[in-house]
């Protein structure tokens, strides 16, 4: 009975989430993310989940790490299929603070760990940080942790490097989706963009105050403030809305423009985590050096 007590409390591994404190037994085999940031996550430690939520949104605006086929769809991130979850008998079910008025329902089901990147600290890169030491502890995935730590923090220092030589790092940025042709979101304090161009020591134009995601919707007028920035346009925009913006007398007449200092970045998930950031370092360079 002794020797049984004692291999229980060396393994036994408590994980600290913004819900409190969970206690695991033994590692977590079958595993199922709600968010994709925790999907992203979890995949770049190189554990495999038995589900996840809205497996086409993921492929169509994550797209790294990728999916390796197995996963089981589950439905909407914010409406699970809650039947289905529970015919999967998961050791863990993974989300964001944003799910927690479902946190109960889903801890009959099972354990439940809640971790966001986007909160009223608006530090996206350092949260994302610290939900892949968490769950490189919770996976027994240290080593793999440390290493997509360290990976991102390269990426960003070549690519920094690699925009400083081309002589762009100069220029300050601003980071655009366009709802429509009168609305737009940009995104800065807060925001993953902003995290990862302030680790490349890159410059953003856009100051106005930002919500909890880290964007401001404006007017598209606003954008005759800001001329003489890089203008960075998420994507991928469908063939009518590039023509319908690129046609409009209010964009032909912005200096930004005119000197073919507007980009498109390839679809990104502008609510992820470390490579997600990755992903937007590596476009941003690609970018401003090859369209020089």
């Amino acid at each position: 009975m002794l020797s049984a007590l004692l291999t229980f409390n060396v393994y036994a591994l408590d994980i600290t989430h913004e819900m409190g404190v969970t206690t695991f037994e033994s590692t977590p085999k079958k595993v199922v993310a709600l968010d994709w940031a925790l999907t992203e996550t979890v995949l770049s430690l190189g554990v495999e989940l038995t589900g996840i939520a809205d497996t086409k949104g993921y492929q169509q605006w994550v797209v790294e790490p990728a999916l390796s086929g197995s996963e089981i769809d589950l439905g909407e991130r914010r409406e699970p299929n809650l039947e289905l979850l529970m015919e999967l008998k998961p050791d863990v079910i993974l989300i964001s603070k944003h799910m927690a008025p479902a946190y109960e329902q889903l801890q009959r089901i099972a354990p439940v760990l809640v971790f966001s990147v986007y909160s009223e600290k608006k530090q996206p890169l350092n949260a994302a940080k610290s939900i892949t030491t968490s769950l490189g502890k919770l996976f027994d995935k240290e080593q793999q942790a440390e290493k997509v730590m360290a990976q991102t923090d390269e990426v960003f220092a070549i690519n920094a490097e690699k925009v400083r030589q081309s002589g762009k790092s100069d220029k300050a940025l601003l980071f655009a989706r366009f709802i429509n042709d009168k609305t737009l979101r940009v995104h800065s304090e807060g925001s993953l963009a902003q995290a990862t161009i302030d680790a490349m020591g890159l410059r953003n134009d856009w100051h106005e105050e930002t919500n909890l995601w880290g964007f401001t919707t404006a007017g598209t007028e606003k954008l005759a403030e800001h001329q003489k920035a890089n203008v960075m346009i998420f994507g991928p925009l469908t063939n009518r809305e590039r023509n319908k913006l690129t046609k409009s007398p209010l964009w032909q007449a912005m200096e930004f423009t005119r000197t073919d200092s507007v980009y498109e970045l390839p679809a990104i998930w502008t609510f992820g985590g470390l490579i997600a950031a990755q992903r937007f370092s590596d476009h941003i360079t690609e970018q401003l050096i090859t369209n020089q």
